[in-house]
């Protein structure tokens, strides 16, 4: 069961969150929206909120303040995935978003007025799952929206979507949580201790999920395979660095190879940030400090300007990511890179 989140009680996103606001209250919402983003940063959260938002019986039209007020018969059965105006559509154990579900879910009753609501709300998460057969069967439906009809999709890979599609949608950005927000997260909402949530918080790129990993047992792996990459990257040997690519895009958990890379990614960024602050004498505060002999080790052949190169070749590798690049050859393009 899930816990209704008002737009106010969004963990960090503070401008989108106040455009969303603001939009809101004027009754400007646009009908098709593409929420883009890292995974696990908050993107479904603030869509259910959205939905929640513009539908709230307690809502006050024209206040700039307003938001839903998550208490509500209306916030509640949002929130908890049974109100008859809101529908969320996934795979629904399937591999992707097939045209018979999007028709079944979507298509055959999107024409029809809101049953008890201001809004129906439709929230395609990933929407990057959609097939092209689906894709092209929404797009109609995006180029002439019922007047009452809201669609949000939700995507980490927006340029995974037709140009078609993205063209009649409105972008909004998320960017990764800072570590703070991460640590709030995993405290207040997961119940970790302090210690535990700061130590997932730095490897985990700015998401709550990446951070969460830990309770699937994928850290463990995630961490050696970042590790024995930057190991295999001390010497120019370019055998041991297309090996240890390998071995960073193959994983066993039932991710896809996208997130999975992505999560590695962001851990090879926090080990280059760890191995910043020994270079500079500082050991408190690292956020792999079970690790801090490893990384002694490695220090030597990581001097002040090839951390910062690392740095940035780990952030462009991230971003190849999300435009659909290859995770094989994004892997390997950063092995022998760095």
């Amino acid at each position: 069961m899930s816990t209704p989140m008002p737009l106010t009680t969004i963990v960090g996103h503070t401008q989108l969150i106040d455009l969303l606001r603001r939009a809101v209250a004027r009754g400007r919402v646009p009908q098709s929206l593409i929420f883009a983003g890292p995974e696990g940063v908050g993107k479904h959260a603030v869509a259910i909120a959205l939905a929640q938002a513009v539908n709230c019986p307690r809502r006050r039209e024209g206040d700039e303040s307003a938001d839903a007020c998550g208490e509500c018969s209306t916030c509640l059965r949002i929130a908890r995935g049974l109100h008859s105006d809101v529908t969320v559509v996934d795979q629904g154990g399937e591999a992707s978003i097939k045209i018979r579900m999007l028709r079944e879910r979507v298509l055959e009753v999107v024409g029809f007025r809101p049953f008890e609501a201001r809004h129906r709300v439709y929230i395609i998460d990933p929407a990057d799952e959609m097939t092209a057969e689906a894709q092209d069967a929404l797009l109609k439906t995006l180029e002439e929206p019922p007047p009452a009809v809201i669609f949000i999709l939700v995507t980490a890979y927006p340029d995974t979507l037709s140009q078609t599609i993205q063209s009649r949608c409105r972008r909004l950005r998320f960017g990764p949580l800072s570590e703070t927000d991460v640590v709030r997260v995993l405290v207040e909402r997961e119940g970790l201790e302090r210690s535990k949530a700061r130590a997932l918080a730095g490897a985990s790129g700015g998401s709550v999920s990446r951070a969460l990993a830990d309770a699937s047992g994928d850290l463990a792996d995630d961490r050696d395979a970042a590790l024995a990459l930057l190991a295999a990257t001390k010497d120019r040997a370019i055998g041991p660095r297309l090996r240890a690519a390998a071995s960073l895009a193959q994983h066993q958990s039932k991710r896809r190879d996208r997130d999975a890379l992505g999560t590695r990614l962001a851990i090879v960024a926090s080990l280059i940030r760890d191995l910043g602050a020994l270079s500079a004498g500082v050991s408190d505060g690292l956020a792999n400090a079970d690790l801090e002999d490893s990384l002694r080790r490695l220090s030597p052949a990581f001097d002040a300007r090839r951390l910062a190169n690392a740095f940035g070749t780990v952030t462009e590798a991230q971003d190849a990511l999300t435009r659909n690049a290859s995770p094989k050859i994004v892997a390997d393009w950063v092995a022998v890179t760095i």
